[in-house]
Parts: C-alpha cells; sequence; structure tokens
C-alpha cells in the first residue's frame, strides 16, 4: 500500500510539474520575437532583403507540417532551427506566424 500511495504522489508531483512547465512555455509570438523577428520585421513585414514577407503570406500557403519541416530545415537565406527549437515551440511559432 505504501509503495502505491508513493507512485500515486510521484505522479500528481509530475503532473503539477508539467503543468507549470506548460506555463511558463514562451508564447508563439515571443519565439517569433527571439528568432524571426530581426529579419522578418516585428510586425512580418520584412527588413533583411530576400526575407519572406508574413503580411502578404509569403511562405506561409502552406499545411503545418511542411512548415515546421521548413522552420526545421532552413530556407533559402533563413538558418535551421532543428535542435535549437523544439517541435512544441515550432507549433506555436506556426500559430503565431498564421495570425500575420
Amino acid at each position: 500500500m505504501k509503495l502505491i500511495t508513493q507512485c500515486m504522489f510521484a505522479i500528481g508531483l509530475l503532473a503539477v510539474v508539467n503543468a507549470a512547465h506548460a506555463n511558463n512555455a514562451p508564447s508563439g509570438k515571443v519565439i517569433y520575437q527571439n528568432n524571426c523577428a530581426r529579419c522578418h520585421g516585428a510586425d512580418g513585414e520584412p527588413v533583411m532583403p530576400r526575407a519572406a514577407n508574413f503580411q502578404k503570406k509569403q511562405g506561409l500557403r502552406t499545411s503545418d507540417s511542411s512548415l515546421m519541416a521548413r522552420i526545421k530545415k532552413g530556407g533559402r537565406i533563413c538558418p535551421s532551427y532543428n535542435g535549437i527549437l523544439r517541435d512544441p515551440e515550432i507549433v506555436r511559432l506556426i500559430t503565431h506566424l498564421r495570425t500575420l
């Protein structure tokens, strides 16, 4: 019985820690500002030549999975974010990109 109680406590603790981590996760907008805005502009209008204009939906007329693959691989002048951003962060980033 003691082992079951300890297991239940551990599971509950993991759930609390996981929920707290999710609440502290950066938003898609923060991820965008930290990783994309220096080239694509704060509002999606590029500040660097040849960067996609997200205001005009350039590069965004594709599925989320294709966009995730492109973000991971990198583009013409865009660096690869594979290993830099985790999948949940990329999903939040894509969600933000869709609002620009």
